[in-house]
């Protein structure tokens, strides 16, 4: 050990050694309750001043986030404790929750700078990477680094060693992978979004927002058929929807040839002065522009609807303060047959959305849900990226094939799975297709298929 502590913020840097799998022995901390007691002081600040800045001045101090937030410091102790007994070597009790505690800030801190960077509209698809179940590739990181630093210790024999690490899994890393804490500042409004603030900037931006997007819509063309995608994010009270739809329209941009011919529109907070408000008046305005400038006999569009769902078969549409109307099956029907679009896949991800099913039936219409017209689906909480049937179907399903027919029977076996796992009752996700419908898909597929490839991108 050092013989001064006076040092002590070169803990820092040794954990940002241990971060990056440089060979820091215990030693080299310095390990006393107060060097201890100042990291985890450092730690507090650094999640709430990170979570006010990608959160902002409209969220709230978390307070009864304070006891979690600190759950991990006894287990680190604890397993100091019973490793300096394992090894035979006191000076652990405190240097190993010393280390741990340094080496979780680099790892914290790499992930708060991605996410700042992904709220940049360029850099959108690092999302996809920083949250359930992606964000554990972080607390994976930390845990190899951690593990790697407990076998690298010397003075033990490697049967010691190797006990210490699987006392680390059993003591440490077990109970923070199913208790992982929240952040310190967090969306005000009782969302997890926040309460939308209807000022001059969001006001002038949703009035050219939705514009700008159906002006810049692509026009189809004669002998070749596209795929027009529309997402609908009905509920501001939580971010899983319009990650949801975001993910969903990045991937058909990407993988089926749906760049400039895709419109998302979305209740969220955070995304008011970017994404036009997800409204039925704005869903019936977007669908009339795609019908217009689409070629009709050859172009499809998929449309992505996403939200909750109640047992009357509505598809909830909240942005407080605006008092808006739920979206209901009538309300599609109509607006796609004045649309005038013939090709219609239409995808409802939300409880009971099976009771979708039968008032879009017609011959040129694929209909999937995420669950029967009597049933809940799943997934749908705070902090996800997707939920369960979004995450089977967009992330999973429809990106190793183009038919919508094998992603739709892959996602439920998916499902399935899932809900069998977590003793769920089952939601029986619905599949219909007209039988006119039915002929054009395994065309569209080969058609995306032959598309793909030749991008570099097929099955």
């Amino acid at each position: 050990m050092e013989t001064s502590c006076t040092k002590w913020y070169r803990n820092l840097s040794r954990g940002l050694g241990l971060a990056f799998l440089f060979p820091v022995p215990p030693e080299r901390f310095c390990a006393t309750p107060w060097a201890l007691a100042l990291l985890a002081i450092a730690d507090f600040l650094l999640n709430l001043v990170v979570s006010f800045v990608l959160v902002g001045r409209t969220g709230s101090f978390a307070y009864a986030a304070v006891t979690s937030f600190y759950f991990h410091l006894p287990l680190f102790l604890f397993y100091g404790f019973l490793t300096s007994r394992l090894l035979g070597r006191p000076a652990l009790t405190l240097a190993v929750p010393v280390a741990l505690v340094a080496l979780s800030l680099p790892v914290e801190l790499t992930h708060a700078i991605l996410e700042r960077l992904s709220q940049l509209k360029s850099l959108g698809w690092l999302e996809d990477y920083l949250y359930v179940p992606h964000y554990y590739r972080f607390y994976l990181w930390w845990l190899t680094a951690a593990l790697v630093f407990l076998f690298r210790m010397k003075g033990a024999s490697m049967a010691r060693r190797l006990a210490a690490g699987l006392l680390f899994v059993v003591v440490v890393a077990i109970p923070l992978w199913f208790f992982p804490r929240g952040d310190l500042w967090v969306s005000g409004g009782g969302s997890e979004s926040g309460e939308l603030h209807l000022t001059d900037e969001v006001l002038s931006a949703q009035q050219r927002l939705l514009d700008g997007e159906l002006a810049a819509l692509l026009p189809g063309k004669k002998g070749v058929g596209n795929l027009y995608f529309v997402g609908f994010a009905g509920d501001a009270t939580q971010d899983v929807f319009v990650k949801e739809v975001s993910a969903a329209q990045r991937l058909f941009e990407e993988r089926f040839g749906a760049s400039g011919r895709s419109v998302v529109l979305a209740n969220n907070p955070r995304t008011a002065t970017r994404i036009p408000f997800a409204t039925v008046d704005n869903l019936g305005r977007t669908l009339a522009r795609i019908g217009q400038v689409m070629n009709r006999d050859e172009d499809v569009l998929f449309l992505y609807l996403t939200s909750h769902g109640s047992r009357d078969h509505e598809l909830a549409v909240s942005n407080y303060p605006l008092e808006l109307a739920d979206v209901t099956p009538e309300t599609v029907r109509n607006q796609l047959r004045k649309s005038g679009i013939v090709w219609r896949v239409v995808v409802v991800s939300a409880c009971y959305s099976g009771g979708f099913v039968e008032p879009l039936k017609d011959d040129h219409t694929l209909v999937i849900t995420a669950s029967d017209a009597t049933h809940e689906s799943f997934g749908c909480g705070f902090g996800e990226k997707f939920t369960w049937f979004g995450e089977a179907l967009v992330d999973d399903a429809l990106r190793e094939t183009f038919s919508f027919t094998e992603a739709f029977d892959q996602a439920s076996e998916t499902i399935h799975e899932w809900e069998a796992e977590q003793r769920e009752t089952p939601s029986n996700p619905q599949f219909w297709v007209g039988k006119e419908m039915e002929k054009k898909l395994p065309v569209l597929a080969r058609e995306l298929n032959a598309r793909g490839k030749r991008k570099g991108g097929g099955r």
